[in-house]
């Protein structure tokens, strides 16, 4: 009786007009929303995944650039997409630092769109002038708890805001932040001796540490940088609570199939998950980092969560 049940709503769902399943996915070409303009590392990597997710699946994958409004406007097109597998957002970890500085999203980061699958991890380091006269993390921070310290930052509530005030928290030390258009600013006034300390990507960094117009004191990761081997982790330092990685990763539209959701997870782990992948990441300063959608929707959600509360406890607020 039980069976013959199941039979009948399985053959009532495969009547369904537009039913969808993990084994005739993709059914459709796949479009990759990018929210951000060409060029640049959300760009370089949303390409390659794609590609290489359209070879896996002998299907086409198109990348679509909608930039716009800090990454929202490309969002909140995935959001009201059909929640069918075949419109994905790829995005980075400003995806979180958005959604507790950006009261206004035209959607809701949470329930409007479905953590799929990690595609990369990227590494910050902190870096400060040689004016500092500091060797260690720690004596940086002893430092800002005798004099006032000032980091630069991309902007109120970028991940460079959002990194260094973590790790004053998790110090208990004040520093003050000073916002620039850009990380290039920040670093010229790290050369010049007019700013404290900047935490910054290692790609964006690594040719002022390489030309000795900084000193990177500490990579905000659990793992050390290839790129900078000799410079501890935030862990090896004693300060497990402030690991700062960078990530990117895609979304589905909420209310996506669960099985849709596995099936696009999975090709996505294969692809970024090769050597071939793994050499063209290290070339973007990233490194794979597969996941399964239960733990990459923990790493959101609990982000959200993270920088939710440092966010009150610094008042950042997006203007």
């Amino acid at each position: 009786m039980k069976a013959t049940y199941k039979l009948a709503l399985a053959t009532i769902a495969l009547a369904v007009p537009g039913a969808v399943s993990a084994q005739n996915f993709p059914s459709d070409t796949v479009h990759v929303v990018i929210p951000f303009t060409p060029g640049g590392s959300n760009d370089t990597i949303g390409r390659y995944l794609a590609d290489g997710l359209s070879r896996h699946w002998e299907n086409p994958v198109i990348v679509e650039n909608r930039p716009g409004a800090g990454s929202s406007i490309g969002a909140a097109y995935v959001a009201r997409s059909e929640p069918d597998g075949h419109t994905l957002l790829f995005v980075s970890g400003t995806y979180t630092t958005n959604a507790v500085t950006q009261p206004d999203l035209p959607f809701d980061p949470v329930e409007d769109l479905q953590p799929v699958g990690m595609g990369a991890l990227g590494q910050f380091v902190v870096v400060t002038g040689n004016h500092m006269e500091v060797d260690t993390i720690e004596e940086l921070f002893e430092k800002a708890r005798n004099e006032t310290v000032f980091y630069g930052t991309t902007g109120v509530g970028s991940s460079t805001h959002f990194a260094a005030a973590l790790l004053s928290s998790v110090a208990d030390v004040e520093m003050e932040p000073v916002h620039y258009p850009g990380g290039t600013d920040a670093l010229l006034d790290i050369a010049g001796g007019r700013l404290g300390l900047y935490v910054g990507s290692v790609p964006q960094v690594l040719s002022t540490v390489e030309a000795g117009n900084a000193k990177p004191l500490v990579v905000t990761s659990a793992n050390r940088s290839q790129a900078l081997p000799d410079v501890p982790t935030i862990v090896e330092e004693g300060y497990e609570d402030a690991v700062f990685d960078i990530w990117w990763g895609v979304f589905a539209p909420g209310g996506t199939p669960d099985e849709i959701i596995e099936e696009i997870n999975g090709a996505i782990n294969e692809v970024m998950g090769s050597p071939e992948a793994a050499a063209f990441l290290e070339q973007q300063g990233a490194a794979p980092s597969p996941m399964s959608v239960e733990e990459f929707t923990n790493r959101v959600h609990s982000e959200v969560a993270m920088w939710r509360e440092l966010a009150e406890q610094h008042n950042i607020q997006a203007e």
